[in-house]
């Protein structure tokens, strides 16, 4: 993929007041960069034509990973989930919403997995609990 493996860096669960959503706050480090061909503009002078990114093989697997996000219950049982094909930035937040109707007194599990052709590469799980309700 790229000489560094990318790598989960933090996930941090907020939950949200009405106890069925959870935003995900996601860091990721070492992601490929392969438009790193910057051109740079200096007063007097004038670049030469840019020219076109590089083109991958149609066959070429993509050097980007795909995570899965995914909220357990303290059974591991997935009760929220989603799925990001060719993560390609370092900070991400998305919101996950509860299937079933949640329970303030179980423990769940914030859990993020990076993949990369198959092969697990990075994962990370975060015990959380939803807000108590006065």
């Amino acid at each position: 993929m790229t000489e560094q493996t990318p790598k989960i860096v933090s996930l941090n669960p907020v939950v949200l007041p009405d106890n069925r959503r959870v935003m995900f706050e996601l860091v990721v480090k070492g992601l490929p960069n392969i438009f790193s061909n910057v051109d740079f503009m200096m007063p007097d002078f004038t670049p030469p034509a840019p020219s076109p990114p590089p083109k991958p093989a149609p066959d070429a697997p993509s050097p980007y990973p795909n995570v899965e996000l995914s909220i357990l219950n303290q059974d591991k049982q997935p009760v929220a989930g989603l799925f990001i094909v060719e993560h390609k930035e370092e900070y991400t937040s998305l919101t996950l919403h509860l299937r079933a109707v949640p329970d303030i007194t179980q423990e769940y599990t914030a859990r993020a997995e990076m993949t990369h052709q198959g092969q697990t590469i990075d994962m990370v799980e975060i015990p959380f609990r939803l807000n108590q309700v006065n």
